[in-house]
C-alpha cells in the first residue's frame, strides 16, 4: 500500500473556536460541544446533542463553526500538554451545535482525507506525540499553535483505503458504546 506525505493544511482547512460558555444579548441561541465533549468521545453523535449546554453565538461563528459530519474536532488548550490534540469524529450533521472555546473543527477535504480515517491517525501515539512536543506554554496552561496544526505530517494512502480504516475503527467504537450502554442497563448482583 503506497502511502503519501501531506501536512494537514494541504488536505483540510481548519478553524479555532472563540465560542465561550457565556449567554450574550443579540446572539442566537446554540447547543456548545465543549471541551469535555470533544476530549472524552471517540464520536460526536446527534444522541449526544440534548446533554450539550446552552450558550449563545454570533452569525459568523455559527458560520465556521457548525458540526458537519465528516468534521474533526480537536482540543487546543489544557493545564497539560498531553491533554491538547485529542480528536473525536463529528458523525452526524448537527443543526444548532458549534464546537466550543479551547477547540479546534478541522474539515478534511473529501477526495483526499476521510474524517473517521483522520480521526484515527490524530488517536496514534506519534500524532499525540507530536501534538504534546510541539504545545506552547508551561505551568499552568499549554496551547497548540496554529502553525502546529497546520504542519503536522499524515502519511495517506487512497481515499477508499481511509475510508475501509475508518469504518472499521467507527464499527469498533459503536460496539463499545453498545456494551457501555448494555453494562449501564444491567441489574447489580445483591
Amino acid at each position: 500500500m503506497e502511502l503519501k506525505k501531506y501536512k494537514l493544511s494541504e488536505v483540510a482547512t481548519f478553524e479555532i473556536s472563540n465560542v465561550d460558555k457565556k449567554t450574550k444579548a443579540g446572539e442566537l441561541s446554540v447547543h456548545l460541544c465543549n471541551f469535555t465533549d470533544v476530549y472524552y468521545n471517540w464520536a460526536v453523535t446527534e444522541a449526544m446533542e440534548d446533554s450539550f449546554m446552552v450558550a449563545t453565538a454570533s452569525d459568523n461563528q455559527i458560520k465556521k463553526l457548525s458540526l458537519r459530519k465528516g468534521q474533526v474536532a480537536i482540543t487546543k488548550d489544557s493545564e497539560t500538554r498531553h491533554d491538547i490534540g485529542i480528536p473525536t469524529y463529528i458523525a452526524n450533521d448537527f443543526d444548532n451545535t458549534v464546537l466550543g472555546y479551547h477547540c479546534a473543527l478541522i474539515t478534511p477535504n473529501p477526495e483526499m482525507l476521510d474524517g473517521r480515517y483522520l480521526n484515527a491517525y490524530l488517536n496514534s501515539s506519534l500524532a499525540k506525540e507530536y501534538f504534546a512536543n510541539n504545545a506552547s506554554g508551561s505551568g499552568m496552561r499549554y496551547s497548540l499553535p496554529v502553525d502546529a496544526i497546520k504542519n503536522i505530517l499524515l502519511y495517506l494512502p487512497s481515499i477508499e483505503v481511509q475510508r475501509e480504516i475508518g469504518k472499521i475503527f467507527s464499527d469498533i467504537d459503536r460496539k463499545i458504546a453498545l456494551n457501555r450502554e448494555i453494562n449501564r442497563n444491567l441489574p447489580l448482583a445483591a
